[in-house]
């Protein structure tokens, strides 16, 4: 008694599943598959996530099922055995097609090529052409510094 609302979700899954698939006999749905379900706390409603094996038939689908949601809720009705059934909503499933996406990115992240912190910081120095180093002379000739200036004052 844990987990009813769980419970009861699966148990509607599973009847749902049977429902659709079998008692509707409906070529619209024939491959369609039901993912998940979600009650509320109250039992009045339950959201149905549906998907197709062609994604662009789900839409067409959760229309199908949306139209026909008051005679499979009375057949639902027939096979639970709990007070209240819920109204269901068929909403279409879209994380096949993020899961999708999210391959397709990690297959393109594998196949790049590593970077290393010597290509990160690689910088292009420029070439040096040819040509003749002048010299400048630097003047040899030192300055005295003002603190020894004033210890050779004080010592004279």
């Amino acid at each position: 008694m844990a987990d009813k609302k769980g419970r009861v979700a699966q148990i509607i899954k599973k009847d749902l599943t049977d429902i659709i698939l079998y008692e509707l006999k409906s070529p619209v749905v024939k491959f369609s598959s039901l993912n998940r379900v979600e009650v509320t706390s109250d039992y009045s409603y339950c959201k149905v996530y549906i998907s197709d094996l062609d994604p662009n038939k789900t839409d067409s689908i959760v229309a199908f099922l949306n139209n026909n949601s008051k005679k499979i809720r009375s057949m639902l009705a027939k096979k639970l055995d709990i007070y209240k059934t819920p109204a269901l909503i068929f909403v279409a499933d879209k994380d096949y097609e993020k899961d999708l996406q999210m391959k397709l990115f990690l297959e393109e992240v594998n196949n790049r090529k590593p970077v290393t912190l010597a290509d990160v910081f690689k910088e292009e120095k420029p070439k040096k052409s040819p040509t003749k180093k002048t010299t400048t002379k630097k003047s040899t000739t030192k300055k005295a510094s003002p603190v020894k200036a004033k210890k050779e004052e004080k010592s004279e």
